[in-house]
């Protein structure tokens, strides 16, 4: 009698680990729904470019190369005027990884990369998503992203093919 309680004892004890992991998966789910819905999965991020610029859709490897600074003319030979959010800005950070494909500190590097060697510079950092978008509208050849799609008479919104 005593042999199948402790084999029973020792039964339970051994499955314990499996029972927590569980339910530390559980609250896990339990707690990622209830993550508030500016999150970086939920909302969209839009290209916006200044109206002189006459494109409506740019492929990935052209939006990659435009916000590392290496592409700096566009198709008809302006200038491309690069606006960027600071590092910590949660738009920044939703723009570089999912749009771009790398972590902002990846994107900051190649910035000085560029700036340090002499054989380019960083783009243009503002403060605000607002700010952003109103020096796009106000700056020929100008490109930027924003998450409230609000477009103007100044600006447009491009597509990623």
């Amino acid at each position: 009698m005593l042999n199948v309680y402790l084999n029973n004892k020792n039964k339970a004890l051994s499955s314990l680990p499996v029972l927590v992991g569980r339910f530390a998966i559980l609250i896990f789910f339990v707690v990622l729904g209830l993550a508030p819905s500016h999150s970086i999965a939920s909302s969209p991020v839009s290209i916006v470019v200044n109206s002189s610029v006459d494109i409506n859709e740019l492929s990935l490897k052209d939006v990659r190369a435009i916000f590392t600074m290496k592409k700096r003319l566009w198709v008809d030979g302006k200038q491309v005027r690069v606006f960027v959010l600071p590092d910590d800005d949660s738009l920044h950070k939703q723009f570089c990884i999912k749009v771009l494909g790398v972590f902002p500190r990846q994107l900051e590097s190649v910035w000085y990369r560029l700036v340090y060697s002499g054989t380019g510079h960083a783009p243009i950092e503002v403060g605000s998503e607002q700010e952003l978008l109103e020096r796009v509208a106000n700056t020929e050849g100008a490109i930027g992203y924003i998450q409230s799609v609000s477009e103007n008479d100044k600006t447009k919104i491009i597509t990623i093919k």
